[in-house]
């Protein structure tokens, strides 16, 4: 059991009850989402009670079937009270599947979208990814602004690799959000990565547990 007021700085050292926190704001968060995915594109969405995953930081490559594969990752900065980023990572069939509901059928080459096409998988990933960083502000009582969502379309395992280049990494942990998506009779998952900076981490897992 970790004590109260004691400074955390892994995830792994969360106790049940912070761990049940970090679930029901992961709850509220698919069930915001839902809503304004549906209302996106016009066609019902359900979304399983998400599976919340901590996860060694070497073993982070392993949520990839194929990281040769070409995937679609959106990232959003997190600033404020609590620093970091949030990443929503997606599969090309459902980054086309996505596309199709919207736009209708069409061929598509994941690597050369348009303008439009781009616009409407950002605008995705940041309803995702919004919608956890509303509930997790609401639950942690911490104000926290977000970023233009940034697309970043490239291999798997490149684009895991960009933002723990382009951002310090706390500690050996990092915390996934398995999201699995019902849409048009097929099922698809996307897996939202949280990353906060070195030292909001302590913040963060210590206010779980005020």
């Amino acid at each position: 059991m970790i004590k109260r007021g004691m400074i955390m700085d892994h995830y792994r050292e969360m106790d049940e009850i912070s761990r049940d926190i970090l679930r029901e704001i992961g709850n509220v968060g698919a069930g915001n989402a839902v809503t304004s995915l549906a209302q996106m594109m016009e066609q019902p969405v359900e979304l399983e009670v998400p599976v919340l995953r901590i996860m060694g930081y070497q073993d982070v490559y392993d949520i990839l079937e194929r990281p040769d594969e070409p995937q679609t990752g959106i990232l959003v900065e997190v600033t404020g009270q609590l620093k970091g980023i949030f990443l929503f990572l997606l599969s090309e069939t459902f980054t086309k599947s996505v596309l199709s509901a919207i736009l209708g059928q069409g061929e598509r080459d994941l690597m050369a979208l348009d303008d439009m096409e781009r616009s409407l998988i950002c605008e995705m990933g940041n309803i995702m990814c919004g919608s956890y960083i509303r509930a997790l502000s609401r639950f942690m009582n911490m104000e926290m602004d977000v970023s233009v969502p940034e697309l970043c379309i490239d291999m798997g395992g490149a684009i895991l690799s960009y933002p723990m280049t382009k951002w310090v990494i706390a500690g050996d942990d990092i915390l996934l959000i398995e999201n699995m998506f019902h849409m048009s009779g097929r099922a698809f998952k996307g897996t939202i990565l949280f990353l906060p900076e070195q030292e909001d981490l302590g913040k963060l897992l210590h206010r779980l547990r005020e």
